[in-house]
């Protein structure tokens, strides 16, 4: 027997001028429901109840939606304690900590949902695939387990989820029959858009803390959220320590992530900065010195040529105004090859900071979709600016109870 909780009609209102694709939706949920069933009209919508702070009581339903400039959809529904509807994975996260044989064959991983560690130890050798992933059908990025952080990015062939069969590195029967792969080389920088804390001439990282939990906190089917946990980061000697959640958010259909950074206190007045690493092979820079920058240059992951093959890559982040303060650059030139990045400085004057990143390669081939893929350097760098456009004009939610 089914116990009907709750119903509600979801309006939701697209003021912009062009059409969205896969806009997220996201609502609370005030009762303690074990399912939800989102429909428009006679159609069903795949949805997703989402626990985000571990306490058994589910806090968010969240659903994706196409809808057309200046249209008005209207959403029932209705939250029960049934069993959650299954609905095909177009969301994934995970990670594992690795087999104590490192000599197996087959190596059997145990999956985690949340691993922390002191600073002392070395996470980034047993956490596997070195750190959480995560994907959609076009992007899949990783958070590497170590005092860095950056951001990895896994390229997509096609419209598919894969990394939880290649775990982020594919055979090369994988990479025959239609596989992406990992093809950016991120170095000591930021990768595609970690937040860090800055010296005025370089990102500082997270050496001086006291613990890190690399945490999965949902794995689909709509959306795949990381969380990354560092307790007592102290970037500078004469700040306060804080504790700061990094939330990575990637919904179904999209190939940008969402950031929400929670601190434990207010942080007027600190430093902090993210960014996108300088490709140093070709790389070409967009900004427009108000919290967007892009690039577009050629990658090699690994930094190592006979292993990878090499790529051309595009990022993009973009820093609402609140948060932005200046664009800047930095090249650390301790290795054989400089690591440089594009480097945004950031701050808050509260204990909230929110950006979004996202990513291309030339690896994808989706135009037979209809899915926005195979981008070149005028036509990713456009697309990035109509991305920002659209992130500063969401839509509009009104939740009515019936």
């Amino acid at each position: 027997m089914i116990n009907l909780l709750l119903a509600s009609i979801i309006t939701v209102f697209n003021p912009s001028s062009s059409d969205r694709i896969a806009e997220p939706v996201v609502i609370p949920v005030s009762e303690q429901a074990t399912s939800a069933l989102v429909t428009l009209g006679d159609k069903e919508i795949p949805c997703q109840l989402d626990d985000l702070n571990d306490d058994g009581v589910f806090d968010e339903l969240a659903f994706v939606t196409d809808i057309k400039a200046k249209e008005t959809l209207s959403f029932s529904v209705s939250f029960s304690n049934d069993k959650q509807h299954e609905y095909p994975a177009k969301a994934y996260a995970s990670m594992s900590m690795r087999d104590r044989d490192s000599k197996a064959k087959k190596p059997k991983h145990l999956p985690a949902t949340s691993i922390t560690v002191p600073a002392s130890s070395d996470a980034f050798q047993y956490i596997f695939p070195h750190g959480p992933v995560m994907e959609s059908e076009l992007v899949g990025f990783r958070v590497y387990s170590d005092h860095r952080q950056a951001i990895d990015y896994y390229g997509h062939k096609s419209l598919m989820m894969d990394i939880a069969k290649t775990d982020f590195y594919p055979t090369k029967d994988q990479v025959r029959e239609g596989s992406g792969d990992d093809v950016l080389y991120t170095g000591t920088t930021y990768g595609c858009g970690a937040l860090m804390g800055w010296d005025g001439k370089n990102a500082v990282m997270f050496q001086k803390v006291r613990n890190t939990t690399y945490a999965v906190t949902a794995n689909g089917p709509v959306r795949a959220i990381i969380d990354i946990t560092n307790k007592g980061w102290q970037p500078y000697p004469d700040f306060k320590p804080v504790d700061i959640r990094t939330r990575y958010i990637l919904y179904a259909g999209h190939r940008d992530v969402e950031v929400q950074v929670q601190f434990s206190h207010a942080v007027k007045g600190m430093p902090l900065s993210t960014g996108i690493v300088d490709i140093v092979e070709g790389s070409e820079e967009l900004t427009d010195k108000a919290g967007l920058r892009g690039c577009w240059g050629t990658a090699c992951a690994g930094n190592n040529p006979q292993v990878y093959d090499t790529h051309t890559v595009g990022l993009g982040i973009f820093v609402p105004k609140e948060f932005y303060k200046s664009d800047s650059h930095f090249t650390d030139g301790k290795d054989y090859l400089p690591n440089q990045a594009y480097a945004q400085v950031v701050g808050t004057d509260n204990d909230k900071l929110h950006y979004w990143f996202t990513a291309t390669c030339d690896m994808e081939d989706f135009s037979s979709t209809g899915a926005k893929g195979s981008f070149n350097r005028d036509s990713w760098f456009s697309y990035l600016k109509d991305w920002k456009k659209q992130l500063q004009k969401p839509i509009k939610i009104n939740i009515t109870t019936k």
